[in-house]
């Protein structure tokens, strides 16, 4: 079943190789902090006008986590934790969607997992680096209606 954000999930991944491209939605630690839970987004653009761009997370791994909407997650800690380490595997490919839409041509490199591993729960600060042409977040709903089997032409596609 497809994720939905803000019912069952976060935030979403997704890469070619792992579930057949089928997004995984995982839970964000939520605090009232000065730094409260989300993405966090960092552009750096160089002189020569390259876009680096890094997307920090935090991922809350716990037994009995409640989803969003308030209802009781129904994977495991153990399965999230095995999935979120799928993801952190891939160098390139990724596509991560959030609140501010979906960022493509991501891969954990460099510096990618802290991870603090507690008996009730776990919280997993990630960062992901755009691995190729930087672009903007976009709309999910447009990338989902531009691949092959979309309803948009490819010369109304987000591609172009």
């Amino acid at each position: 079943m497809t994720p939905l954000i803000g019912k069952d999930c976060h935030i979403i991944l997704a890469h070619p190789e792992i579930d057949d491209g089928e997004g995984y939605g995982f839970l964000l630690a939520e605090d009232q902090g000065i730094k409260s839970g989300g993405v966090q987004m960092t552009r750096e653009v160089d002189s020569g006008g390259t876009t680096r761009l890094w997307l920090h997370f935090d991922v809350l791994l716990a037994g009995r986590a409640l989803n969003p909407d308030g209802s009781l997650r129904a994977q495991t800690r153990e399965e999230d934790y095995v999935k979120l380490c799928q993801y952190l595997d891939k160098r390139g490919e990724v596509s991560i969607t959030s609140p501010a839409g979906t960022l493509l041509s991501l891969g954990a490199v460099g510096w990618t997992a802290d991870e603090r591993h507690l008996p009730g729960y776990a919280l997993i600060k990630c960062q992901f680096n755009n691995t190729g042409v930087y672009w903007p977040p976009v709309d999910p709903d447009l990338i989902n209606l531009s691949v092959w089997d979309g309803s948009l032409t490819w010369s109304s596609a987000y591609w172009r």
